[in-house]
């Protein structure tokens, strides 16, 4: 996928190669396209998983403004079983769709926000990494 394919807020990263996610081509949507504060944003994903994923984390790296660090790693079934995705582990390999849905706080400074997101199955093989690059309005 290149940055036509999904615009330019995001992109993959690391080596998008290895992913065990395979996205398809147009086969994901954030919406809206420009993240805003005190506003849901939706974000679709569909690709092929080349193997079962039991367990594992999702490693956040961000920094707001250049300054403003936030580091955290989760864990993935956690995340899943969340009301913000509200799917559950394992996800089996095959075609796969995820749906994730969260509320961007009014209060969240309309900042701008870069770095990645790196989800790592049960063996710490990479499933995706995902590359934030905007400002919230």
């Amino acid at each position: 996928m290149t940055n036509e394919d999904h615009g330019d807020i995001w992109s993959l990263c690391g080596s998008p190669d290895s992913h065990m996610l395979k996205g398809y081509q147009g086969s994901v949507s954030i919406t809206p396209p420009i993240p805003r504060t005190g506003e849901d944003i939706n974000v679709q994903i569909g690709g092929h998983l080349l193997s079962d994923v039991t367990g594992g984390k999702a490693s956040i790296n961000l920094t707001l403004m250049n300054m403003i660090k936030i580091k955290r790693d989760l864990d993935l079934c956690t995340i899943l079983a969340s009301d913000v995705v509200k799917s559950s582990c394992p996800l089996n390999a095959g075609d796969i769709i995820l749906n994730a849905k969260a509320y961007i706080p009014k209060d969240i400074p309309k900042l701008p926000l870069k770095g990645d997101i790196k989800i790592t199955d049960q063996h710490g093989h990479p499933v995706t990494c995902i590359h934030l690059d905007f400002t919230l309005h």
